[in-house]
């Protein structure tokens, strides 16, 4: 999907977005995509509909449309490719997992075994070991901790359709660094190898989401042929592998929650487990605890609609030997055929935390300076911005375009703006920003007005519609006034006092919580209760 949606916001909305305490958030849940279909596929997974957790109870609804939001997550830039394995051949794949028996045709066929595609956050196929509520964070703002997070319930599969968390599940297939011509690639802690990338795409621009990983991390283990007990963990043999994250350059990342393994370092997602494995708690009951996965919540910050991980997965020095076994070393005629590392990939946000399409709120001044017009705005924030076409009008109804100006493009700093309209030679203009993204999408500012001195005593509306408020220009009027708002049946409802002490003052008039229509604007002098001015106004 296209990652050309520009837009522009300012840094006040992101302030508020950031230093609310967000009582909703926005989730990927089993409600609405409790789909039980299986891989294994490269197809993309999606678009997925985040639903409403009001309160990070976990209770889920349907969002308002301006709260809607998809995420797509799709596989790209595979590494290895063109395998002849039975059901898959490429290195990343989703809906796959390890397989657990010997297929009668091996060697050389050997099986990787279908999965879902969608489920719970975490769903551990072995039952126990699978990751638990506290280790992921669902709210963007909230405090990142050592361990415990909030809002998620990762394995409730008593209540999977309205209180689970659900994910899409991703497999890295250890096997071919196995099979690598000339013998097994090297296995060990410092060294890696690049997969591909999992690209998650948001259809609008989100604001600091947080992203969800469980379980990276695997192992394979099999009894020697030389082996004399079986139930003698010792005499077994293993190795250790893990899939770790890099997250597309550019963005920086806060680590939110996680178990003791899930390591944020720059913009790498890593497993710090000497022993990489596949639980992300300790396991009992067993021959072997199988604890060393990764799990937890990361941040992303800043506004981002295309997020892109890079995939790569590396060995362990413990491991006793490299990612698979040849059949002449396992004792009873049975080898796992198939290695690799199932891992889970959700994502939140909070409804703030989306950035309208096209953007507006650029705050555009103007001035008379001599018999010029000064006009200046400014951004806090731009992401992908294009163009301003600079709109003038005489009536404030008509705009026609009087200049253009480059846009930042990317930026997360304050941007000033300005241009001169010369030679002003009528009482009154009226000027306006067109913002243009590369899509050629676009928004407009606020209007900003300039007169000419006079004596004459005026009040002037605009804009005309509008939407949020409307503003009034006294000229010439200083005293005390009562503003009025009446609705198409004459009731009076807005009232509004105000006192204009300079020569030409501005009055916003906030439409609150008022239905869109028509509407009358009155002003009348409050000493005197002569009738200033009274016109139309279009809500909407």
């Amino acid at each position: 999907m296209s990652t050309k949606n520009k837009l522009y916001t300012l840094l006040f909305c992101l302030l508020m977005a950031g230093g609310a305490s967000a009582q909703t958030t926005l989730e990927m849940t089993t409600r609405n995509f409790f789909v039980p279909f299986l891989g294994p596929s490269t197809a993309a997974v999606g678009p997925i509909s985040f639903e409403r957790d009001q309160n990070n109870n976990n209770q889920f609804s349907t969002p308002t449309p301006q709260q809607a939001i998809t995420a797509t997550f799709a596989l790209a830039n595979q590494q290895y490719t063109g395998l002849t394995y039975n059901n898959i051949s490429t290195g990343l794949v989703f809906g796959a997992s390890p397989t657990t028996a010997l297929d009668v045709n091996f060697p050389p066929v050997q099986k990787v075994d279908p999965n879902d595609i969608y489920n719970l956050l975490g769903s551990f196929s072995a039952a126990v070991g699978g990751p638990t509520n506290d280790m992921f964070t669902s709210d963007p703002n909230a405090a990142p901790t050592v361990q415990a997070g909030t809002g998620v319930v990762a394995g409730n599969f008593a209540s999977p359709q309205n209180g689970s968390n659900g994910a899409v599940g991703v497999f890295t297939a250890a096997q071919v660094l196995f099979d690598q011509a000339g013998g097994p690639a090297t296995h060990n802690s410092a060294t890696r190898y690049y997969y591909g990338n999992v690209t998650i795409t948001f259809n609008r621009f989100v604001t600091n989401p947080v992203i969800h990983i469980a379980g990276l991390g695997g192992s394979y283990r099999y009894f020697p042929v030389s082996g004399t007990n079986v139930n003698d963990p010792t005499q077994w043999r293993s190795t250790y592998f893990t899939t770790e994250l890099e997250v597309q350059p550019g963005l920086t990342l806060t680590r939110m929650s996680g178990n003791q393994y899930f390591n944020v370092s720059g913009s790498n997602i890593l497993n710090s487990a000497v022993t990489p494995n596949g639980a992300s708690v300790n396991t009992v009951g067993g021959l072997f605890n199988d604890i060393g996965a990764a799990t937890g919540s990361f941040r992303i910050n800043g506004p981002v609609k295309t997020v892109v991980l890079r995939v790569y997965l590396r060995g362990s020095n413990t491991s006793q030997f490299p990612w698979s076994a040849v059949q002449a070393d396992v004792a009873g005629g049975n080898r796992n055929p198939f290695t690799g590392d199932i891992w889970w990939i959700s994502a939140s946000t909070e409804p703030a935390s989306l950035v309208t399409l096209p953007a507006t709120g650029v705050n555009l001044t103007a001035a008379l300076n001599g018999n010029d017009v000064q006009l200046k705005w400014k951004t806090e924030t731009e992401v992908n911005s294009d163009h301003f076409e600079i709109e003038r009008s005489t009536d404030g109804r008509n705009f026609s375009v009087i200049g253009s100006q480059p846009a930042a493009g990317n930026s997360v700093s304050v941007r000033n703006y300005e241009s001169t309209d010369a030679n002003m030679n009528v009482p009154v203009y009226y000027y306006r920003l067109k913002l243009v993204d590369g899509d050629n999408r676009y928004s407009y500012s606020n209007v900003a007005m300039v007169r000419k001195s006079g004596n004459v005593k005026a009040v002037r509306m605009y804009p005309n519609p509008a939407t949020t408020q409307v503003n009034l220009e006294f000229s010439n009027a200083k005293g005390n006034y009562v503003i009025s708002m009446y609705n198409q049946a004459g009731q009076e409802v807005i009232t509004q006092k105000v006192s204009v002490t300079y020569g030409v003052q501005y009055i916003p008039v906030n439409r609150n919580s008022l239905a869109d229509g028509s509407y009358i604007v009155r002003v009348r002098n409050a000493d005197s209760n002569e009738v200033l001015f009274a016109e139309k106004v279009v809500l909407q």
